[in-house]
């Protein structure tokens, strides 16, 4: 009785897992590069802006990514992914804090949007949209962090209008 009891078990879950699979099939991956032209980044950080490429990872609960190369050895990257159960905006400031990135609110981007610095020029903005994590990473070239968060803020702006 327990042997039939769990063969039928591991039917249902088996049957269950191809109908999960072939519904996320069905959905395209998203595309990250679709939420910043190349033009709309260059209007904002005044320095030329390659095309976007963009990383979709296996797990598409890691998300995807799309980097573009800024004024020739600079970068934008935006990261967007799926919020998980128990990923909330206070969850993800506690997580930046203990490395000792302290997060700086960011209104301007969103209610719950905050910037961290990892150094090196470099500003990372953070923003919740639609159930997904939105994340810009930009180091614009000769500009010192001060000047680049506005500009973050600006293109994270236009972003989340695009996340649906």
């Amino acid at each position: 009785m327990t042997s039939h009891f769990r063969v039928r078990f591991n039917w249902i879950v088996l049957a269950a897992l191809c109908c999960a699979m072939a519904a996320s099939a069905a959905d395209p991956p998203f595309d990250p590069c679709s939420l910043l032209t190349p033009a709309e980044i260059q209007a904002v950080v005044g320095k030329p802006v390659e095309k976007g490429a963009p990383k979709v990872h296996s797990n598409p609960m890691a998300g995807s990514d799309c980097t573009y190369v800024v004024g020739g050895f600079g970068s934008l990257n935006i990261l967007t992914k799926p919020l998980q159960r128990g990923e909330t905006p206070t969850v993800f400031r506690a997580q930046f804090a203990k490395m000792k990135m302290t997060p700086v609110d960011a209104p301007e981007a969103g209610a719950e949007a905050f910037f961290t610095s990892p150094g090196f020029g470099m500003v990372q903005l953070h923003a919740f949209q639609a159930g997904r994590y939105a994340l810009i990473t930009l180091l614009v070239p000769g500009s010192e962090e001060k000047t680049v968060r506005p500009m973050a803020a600006k293109l994270m702006k236009t972003a989340i209008t695009r996340i649906k």
